[in-house]
């Protein structure tokens, strides 16, 4: 079976199970320094956004004194939890196989960043299935940039971009490929009622991904 066609995969929210390290990394540093732990829902909202964002959030509950100490514990604590309770969301490996062997090629496009997307692929596993690993540098970069120069490294069409946020969305159809929404992550529905398909788990990508490609359900 020739292989043909690019997929490129968000990390949080599609691939990793961000709530596994972030909202303990949260519960704990602010539990250390006394102050009032926020909102779980609140915590989540922030996943798979900019890490310039949740920072910023923060610093916001620091008033008066903003507090990058708390922003360092706090990342802190994701790096090494990321070993300890991180996870998967169910089924990546076994999907992420079976994609590696019928997909031309492969990537990762994450907001997160170069400290924390490497660690991620690394610890669970993830770097064997991939091209190319590509992260959020500085804040000039955006999802629509990082996915333009994954292009330009990698020949694979046709293509699709799979992710729970809508800059995933719009990164893809900026780019002329297919959007595929990970419903199963932290996205609101509204955020992704653009996107052409809509996957309920992981699993359900095995159904979704092959007409984008070229192929009929299953066919991958």
């Amino acid at each position: 079976m020739v292989r043909q066609g690019l997929l490129i995969f968000d990390l949080d929210g599609t691939l990793f199970r961000t709530e596994t390290v972030t909202i303990p990394a949260v519960q704990h540093a602010f539990r250390a320094r006394g102050l009032p732990i926020p909102p779980l829902e609140k915590i989540r909202s922030f996943f798979g956004r900019p890490t310039r964002e949740f920072n910023d959030w923060i610093r916001t509950l620091t008033p008066g004194n903003p507090d990058d100490e708390l922003v360092a514990d706090v990342s802190r604590g994701e790096l090494e939890l990321i070993s300890e309770t991180g996870e998967l969301f169910p089924a990546v490996g076994e999907v992420l196989s079976t994609l590696r062997e019928r997909v031309q090629e492969m990537a990762i496009c994450s907001n997160g960043t170069g400290d924390y997307v490497p660690r991620v692929v690394e610890v669970h596993g993830l770097r064997r299935y991939f091209d190319l690993v590509v992260f959020r540098g500085d804040s000039k970069s955006d999802k629509p940039r990082m996915v333009r120069t994954i292009l330009e490294k990698l020949d694979g069409r046709p293509g699709a971009v799979i992710g729970d946020r809508r800059d995933d969305i719009e990164a893809a159809h900026e780019n002329g490929l297919a959007a595929i929404a990970a419903l199963y992550g932290y996205g609101p529905p509204d955020e992704l009622k653009d996107a052409d398909a809509f996957a309920e788990s992981p699993a359900h990508l095995l159904d979704l991904i092959p007409p984008f490609l070229g192929g009929g359900r299953r066919q991958i």
